[in-house]
C-alpha cells in the first residue's frame, strides 16, 4: 500500500512539474487543477488541431435489443465539422428506413441529412440528425473541451471504487453556454490521471442520470475514449439498471486531409 501510495505521489509531481513549465496550471480552484491534470494525460484541443481532422468507426450498440448504428466518423477540429455516414442504422438513425444515411454538421449552423445522397426536409430528421453530429464529436473530445470557457468546476468528497479512492469534480456550465447545462461528475484516477467514469445527463432526452464506464485507447498521441458503457444510475453513482448502450470508436486515423467544402456537399 505505502509503494503505491508513493508511485502516485511521484506521478503526481510530475505530471506539476509539467504543467508549470508549459505555463498551464491554473492559479484557480483544486477542481479545475484536477482537470488540467487529466488534459495532460489526455491530450489538449491545441493537440487536435494540429493532427487536423479524425476519421474512425463508431458502434452504438443497444445490448437490450441488440442493434447497431454503425458509422463512419469524419471530424474536421478546427471549425468543429462533424460528418458520419451510416450502413448500418437500427437504433436512432431513420431505423424504418432502408439504405445509406449520411450527416453533416458544422459549428457555424450549416447542417443536412440525406439518405442514398437524396437531401431530407424533415424537421424532426434532421434535429436528431444535429443532435448525433454533436454528440458523437463531443464525445470524441469531451477531455480537452472540460478546459472551454464558460465552465463551473466543483471538488466534491472522494469516492471509493473498486478500491481505488477517487478524486471527484462536478462540472457545470455557465448560463448561456451551449443550447444546454448538462451536470457532469467525474471519477478521477489518483494514479493515472484519466476519467475512469463519470455520471452525467442528456437534457431533453428522457433518460435521466447515466453513468458512463471507459477504456481508452492512444493514438498520434491523442488519449480517447475507445470503449463506453452508458448504465442507469443515481447521483451517488449507484447503478440503478442493465447496461443501456455500448459504444466502441475502432480504427481511429487522424490527418486525413479532409476539407470542410467537400463533407459540405
Amino acid at each position: 500500500m505505502k509503494l503505491k501510495i508513493h508511485m502516485a505521489c511521484i506521478a503526481c509531481i510530475l505530471v506539476n512539474i509539467t504543467l508549470a513549465q508549459n505555463g498551464k496550471l491554473s492559479n484557480s480552484d483544486s477542481a479545475k487543477v484536477l482537470i488540467e491534470k487529466m488534459v495532460s494525460k489526455t491530450g489538449s484541443y491545441e493537440l487536435l488541431k494540429k493532427l487536423k481532422d479524425v476519421e474512425f468507426t463508431y458502434d452504438f450498440y443497444n445490448p437490450g435489443a441488440k442493434k447497431s448504428d454503425i458509422s463512419i466518423e469524419r471530424y474536421i477540429f478546427d471549425g468543429e465539422v462533424s460528418w458520419g455516414q451510416y450502413k448500418t442504422h437500427n437504433v436512432f438513425v431513420l431505423p424504418k428506413k432502408e439504405g445509406t444515411v449520411t450527416q453533416y454538421y458544422e459549428s457555424t449552423g450549416n447542417s443536412w441529412i440525406a439518405i442514398e445522397n437524396a437531401k431530407m426536409t424533415d424537421k424532426r430528421a434532421l434535429l436528431s440528425s444535429n443532435f448525433l453530429r454533436k454528440a458523437n464529436y463531443y464525445w470524441f473530445t469531451m477531455m480537452p473541451k472540460l478546459l472551454d470557457a464558460g465552465i463551473i468546476y466543483k471538488q466534491l468528497p472522494n469516492r471509493t471504487y473498486n478500491k481505488i479512492d477517487y478524486n471527484i469534480v462536478k462540472i457545470g456550465f455557465e448560463k448561456g453556454v451551449g443550447e444546454v447545462q448538462d451536470d457532469f461528475i467525474l471519477y478521477i484516477n489518483p494514479t493515472t490521471f484519466l476519467v475512469d467514469r463519470f455520471l452525467f445527463t442528456v437534457k431533453g432526452s428522457g433518460l435521466g442520470i447515466s453513468l458512463m464506464e471507459i477504456e481508452y485507447e492512444t493514438v498520434n498521441g491523442y488519449t480517447f475514449m475507445a470503449k463506453r458503457k452508458v448504465i442507469p444510475a443515481d447521483w451517488g453513482g449507484n447503478i440503478k439498471g442493465k447496461v443501456l448502450y455500448e459504444q466502441t470508436t475502432t480504427n481511429v486515423k487522424f490527418n486525413n486531409g479532409f476539407k470542410r467544402e467537400l463533407l459540405a456537399k
